[in-house]
């Protein structure tokens, strides 16, 4: 007799109880061995045979709920209700809640509301939740799902008020509930609540590769990298690059491996080690090229770098992968931002703010632009002590002080600030003081690859008068910027001259070479032209280079020369007609602590280095300074330290003790 249809033709005929209930207890003996799908084979044979069969229908659904299918699981339930018990049914339509949520996390059907299918997934536990007739554990499941859905829909703080509430009353969470109140703890920037709730998670699902992941982050934002990187680098280890498959001619890519690889390597970043990052990071763009996420990696990347040109162009290939890559997206408004396209920066940010409402990264990038265009400015101050071995005394005399301020309007039409600006610097000699005073207004405007500032001053001391300044610059690339700088009564113009009645005015060029985030070089050359007739011309280069990185510390090489003369022998201030000085050393520095972004730093610099003056030989001159750097909040530093050295002028040598304090505010 031919079998039935849609009966397997292993399976033995179905022509008595005992054969089917002989099937039935091979299905079930299956199952307990997780072989769901030869389970469901031998339900759909014996509903081949019989489709009255009640058992093997009820358990053919649920072994596709088991298998996943828990759309189809749930089509057959309300086909046949009666089959099913209680728990049954709540198990099965809590499975196609569970499967919903899962869905509605992946790519979504409309761009313009990502969230559209997670919402009706998550209306739909809370109707399955009202539902008085369910039992108490599918009560409490739907509140576990939950936990993912709020997650997912950012309602972290939603999320962990649930995650709460069951753990007070003692629910024996599984490691899919710690998860997402993780996550979520880590949203609102509670580390240490997040690590605890991720550790469980682990330990219930050390496989949890993603998880894991979750966690180190976890440990990095409590500044913990000793546990993360570690932790971070025996991940990678344990995934094998690739899988092997019993049966099949090539392996299978381990992308578990890749995203592990990838995290480190982001996490490296993190803590100012980009170079290591990139040797990371690097080998992984080429593996997966076509992935938006992994182009969007190495344009953040490249941007903290030092690189926006470059990184714009890796977040566009990335959108180009993917137009709804939100770290692309999100990454490229500050990437046109440092290359000055303010326009495309802002019509960027507004689809950024438009598609992404709720997302906490777009909230912190509408942070930064709202910075970027405010208000700004800077307040800056510095005393010196000056003690001269020579009876000529020091050219910054007993005493000197200084005191700068600039602020400036929010940012006028995405090209132009109105600002308004001043100076006062004044030295102590015996018997009198001189003092120049300034303050004035200032427009600046920056397009493109081009800016310019004009500052126009009156000048109330030493006398009554005027001064002006026009800067322009010119971005030519990632690694090359020019300035041009013409003063009119130089705010630099030696102390001793203006004693003297004298002032100067003055032209500069400058260039600043930075190829990468770990070094750069400043140089300068600048005329000063005196109202005595003297010329003098100076030329300086100040270089630094990273020599040592770690999450905490960073330790740069620091070198600088310096090259001036005067053309006259005779002026009444000090003017060397030749000099010149070379000098090396390093600098510490250290992050103290960091929450966020409230940090303190601490920097030592130690500097040294022969100085030769014509007609006074060569002496060396040392230098240390030690200052502070603390930013309690985003949009405002402050800088404040103290520095000593031992310069020496016409042959004779001094001791300088100043102390400085600076403010600023905005980006």
């Amino acid at each position: 007799m031919a079998a039935a249809a849609g009966s397997s033709p292993d399976l033995p005929r179905v022509t008595g109880r005992d054969v089917r209930d002989g099937l039935l207890a091979r299905a079930e003996a299956a199952r307990k061995a997780e072989r769901f799908a030869e389970a469901l084979g031998i339900y759909q044979h014996l509903l081949a045979a019989d489709p009255r069969d009640d058992v093997a229908y009820r358990m053919q659904a649920i072994t596709l709920a088991d298998l996943g299918a828990a759309y189809r699981a749930d089509e057959l339930r309300r086909r046949q209700p009666a089959d099913f018990a209680d728990w049954q049914r709540d198990r099965i339509e809590g499975d196609r809640v569970a499967r919903m949520i899962g869905w509605g996390m992946a790519y979504p059907e409309n761009a313009d509301d990502p969230n559209a299918e997670l919402r009706r997934a998550y209306d739909a536990l809370l109707e399955l939740k009202a539902r008085p007739d369910r039992t108490q554990w599918e009560q409490t499941r739907l509140r576990m799902d939950a936990l993912t859905a709020l997650n997912a829909l950012g309602r972290y703080q939603e999320t962990v008020d649930e995650y709460e509430a069951l753990v007070r009353e003692g629910v024996d969470l599984p490691a899919y509930a710690h998860g997402p109140a993780g996550d979520s703890y880590l949203a609102l920037h509670r580390p240490e609540d997040a690590q605890e709730a991720l550790e469980k998670a682990v330990a219930l699902n050390p496989s949890d590769v993603d998880t894991r992941i979750l966690l180190a982050y976890a440990y990095l934002e409590q500044e913990r990298f000793d546990r993360a990187l570690p932790m971070m680098r025996e991940l990678v280890a344990s995934q094998p690059a690739w899988i092997e498959r019993a049966g099949v001619e090539m392996d299978q890519a381990n992308w578990k491996r890749f995203r592990a690889e990838m995290a480190y390597g982001q996490m490296i970043s993190f803590g100012d080690d980009n170079a290591r990052a990139q040797e990371i990071i690097e080998p992984l763009v080429r593996i997966a090229p076509n992935r938006a996420g992994t182009q969007a990696a190495m344009g953040a990347l490249m941007y903290r770098r030092g690189h926006p040109t470059q990184a714009l162009e890796r977040y566009d290939m990335a959108l180009t992968l993917d137009p709804r890559e939100r770290d692309a997206e999100i990454g490229r408004v500050s990437a046109l931002y440092e290359i000055g396209e303010i326009d495309a920066a802002m019509d960027a940010n507004r689809q950024v703010q438009s598609r992404y409402p709720k997302d906490l990264h777009a909230q912190r990038l509408q942070k930064e632009i709202w910075l970027r265009n405010g208000p700004m400015g800077r307040i800056g101050w510095v005393k010196g002590r000056n003690d001269a071995e020579t009876a000529a005394g020091s050219p910054f005399g007993i005493e000197d002080h200084r005191f700068n301020f600039e602020t400036w309007t929010p940012l006028l039409k995405n090209r132009w600030r109105v600002g308004i600006v001043g100076d006062t610097v004044d030295a102590h000699f015996q018997p009198d003081t001189v003092r120049y005073r300034r303050i004035g207004g200032a427009l600046d405007y920056r397009h493109g690859k081009f800016g310019f500032r004009l500052s126009s001053y009156n000048v109330d001391e030493p006398n009554k008068d005027d001064a002006w300044t026009v800067d322009a610059g010119w971005f030519l690339s990632d690694t090359w910027t020019l300035r041009a700088q013409v003063a009119e009564n130089d705010v630099d113009t030696s102390l001793q001259a203006r004693r003297a009645g004298i002032q100067a005015d003055s032209a500069s060029l400058m260039a600043s070479w930075r190829p990468n985030d770990l070094g750069a070089i400043d140089m300068r050359i600048k005329h000063l032209r005196y109202d005595d007739g003297n010329e003098r011309d100076q030329l300086s280069a100040f270089g630094r280079w990273r020599l040592y990185t770690s999450p905490h510390l960073m330790i740069d090489g620091l070198g600088s020369l310096w090259l001036s003369r005067g053309s006259r022998d005779d002026a009444p201030y000090f003017n060397p007609s030749r000099d010149a000085m070379a000098t090396v050393g390093v600098r510490f520095n250290h992050l103290i602590w960091r929450r966020y972004d409230a940090y303190l730093r601490q920097r030592l610099e130690l500097q040294a280095g022969p100085y030769w003056q014509e007609g006074f030989g060569t002496k060396w001159v040392p230098s240390v300074a030690y200052r502070h750097e603390w930013r309690p909040a985003l949009g405002h530093t402050f800088e404040y330290g103290v520095s000593w050295a031992k310069p020496v002028y016409d042959g004779g040598r001094e001791r300088r003790i100043a102390f400085e304090l600076a403010y600023r505010w905005g980006f």
